[in-house]
This record gives C-alpha cells, structure tokens and sequence, in this order.
C-alpha cells in the first residue's frame, strides 16, 4: 500500500512541476505587423510631403478581439485581421495610418511607421492575433489612405475568427468613413 501511495504522489508532483515548468512568452506583444510574406514599398516622409494628394479618407473599423459567450463573465477570444484592399484598377493609393485602439479608445500600437503604397488590387493585412487581449470588445482600428489621382475607395475590413468548445466563430466588419480628405 504504501508502494502505490509513494508512486502516486511522486507522479504527482512530477506533473505538477513539468506543468508548472511550461515555457511562457517573455514578450507579451503577440500583435503581427505585416505578415512576413508581405513587403510593401514604402515612402519616406521627406518624400511623402512632396506628393500632391487629391483624395483619401479617415475610416474606423470596428474589431472584436473578445466577445461575450452565454454570460457576461464569459468571454470568447477571437483573432482578427485588418485588411486594406486597393479596389482601383489602374491606380495606387497609400496607407498613411493604420492605429489600433482598445474598449477605452486608448491607442495599442501603431502598426504603420512610414506610408506605404498599394498597388492597383494589392492587399495589406495586419493581424491581432487571438492571445492579445488588450483591446477587449470595443477595439478599434483607424487607417488613413491617401492617393494622388481619384481613385475607387479601397475596401476596409476586419475578419474575426475564434472557436469556443466545439463551435467556431466568424464574422466581418466594415469600415466607416469618419473624415473625408479632398
């Protein structure tokens, strides 16, 4: 008998400490600027206050990086990506400013240091990956496109995806223009 008790509480705190031993992120920052298979041309500042811009747009984007489940003390991670889609054919347009910002409207991070171009139908995503619960359920992106002929408006959304027990959850928001720059 004490055979079996010796061996279960050595099992025991043998699992106890490989649990306690898992290895943690030291950098919580769990936020993606750009994936990496994705490069853009950027344009410096200098150069930026050069261009003669004839149309852009300030556009909020509402981002769930956490939703309520059956309770309201139960929350549901989703991640989420932002997608900045240039619409025009024949033209590009330039990304100024994509900020997010959490429940409070306290600004996270910048995810654009330098203006970058599209080109007519390119694409730039940005991803809040699910682990990032700062911006809680009011999060928000605000993304500032500027081009230098009229342009179709590009299309800005984000795609929320998560799972919780065995169901799986997906949805997207658009943008609103909040300031228009002509």
């Amino acid at each position: 008998m004490n055979k079996r008790i010796t061996y279960f509480l050595a099992t025991s705190w043998m699992l106890l400490f490989l649990c306690s031993c898992a290895r943690k992120d030291k950098n919580e920052e769990t936020v993606q600027r750009i994936p990496p298979s994705e490069e853009y041309v950027r344009i410096s500042s200098d150069d930026f206050q050069k261009l003669l811009l004839v149309k852009g747009e300030k556009v909020y984007v509402p981002v769930y990086s956490e939703i309520f489940g059956t309770a309201m003390d139960h929350k549901i991670k989703l991640s989420a990506m932002l997608s900045v889609r240039n619409t025009d054919i024949d033209d590009e347009i330039i990304v100024t400013t994509v900020d997010y910002y959490d429940t409070k409207g306290k600004l996270i991070r910048h995810y654009v240091d330098d203006p970058i171009v599209l080109q007519p139908l390119e694409t730039a995503n940005y991803l809040v990956e699910y682990k990032e619960a700062k911006g809680g359920s009011g999060a928000n992106f605000i993304v500032d496109w500027v081009a230098e002929t009229e342009v179709t408006e590009p299309i800005i959304e984000a795609v929320m995806i998560g799972t919780a027990s065995s169901l799986g959850i997906s949805f997207t928001c658009q943008g609103k223009v909040i300031e228009y720059y002509e």
